[in-house]
């Protein structure tokens, strides 16, 4: 019953997002009782943070065999992980970010903070930091992927949208301005 509960649950908040889903559209759903829900899970927000620890464990195994694909070439790495995510999480990563800070506990929005930041954030990072990117000097790598996300997060609810999340990727990755242009201005 525990992973059937997760299940439905991250269905709801998925869709929803945390304030919007209630205990008892997951027991409708799952045609259980509060008291079965309860005897699992103290409160809402404890099956909010089993959900996302299920849910980051999973996409950071997945991140990391990506970036740690000899056979892809760092640009593509971060291609296929904005593209798994794009996959994984046909959700708002804002709604969740704002359900993180706005409608939990300090306590749990901190938790959940850490946990968002290593398993999702951290195998960016750390592709970012190889040397055979060649990520300039002046950029810091954390922000970069925080950048990153924010571009990433406009395709995630629209997971046919593949190509121009990859376009955008490429703007990400190489700027806009031909380096022909670029070269004559030096």
């Amino acid at each position: 019953m525990y992973e059937e509960i997760l299940d439905v649950a991250e269905e709801l908040f998925m869709v929803q997002g945390y304030r919007a889903t209630s205990t008892r559209q997951i027991t409708e759903k799952l045609g259980v009782t509060q008291p079965t829900l309860y005897y699992h899970f103290k409160k809402k927000e404890d099956i909010y943070y089993h959900v996302m620890l299920r849910l980051s464990a999973t996409v950071e195994a997945q991140l990391r065999i990506i970036a740690n694909d000899e056979a892809l070439p760092a640009e593509k790495k971060i291609l296929h992980m904005a593209l798994f995510l794009q996959q994984k999480h046909p959700f708002n990563l804002f709604v969740m970010m704002h359900d993180i800070q706005h409608s939990l506990s300090k306590e749990m929005s901190q938790k959940l903070y850490r946990l968002w930041t290593t398993s999702y954030k951290t195998p960016f990072i750390e592709l970012l930091e190889q040397a055979e990117f060649h990520l300039k000097s002046e950029i810091d790598p954390t922000f970069a992927v925080s950048q990153l996300f924010i571009l990433i997060a406009a395709y995630l609810e629209t997971p046919n949208r593949q190509s121009d999340l990859a376009k955008s990727v490429q703007v990400f990755l190489y700027g806009v301005m031909a380096t022909e242009i670029k070269e004559q201005r030096e």
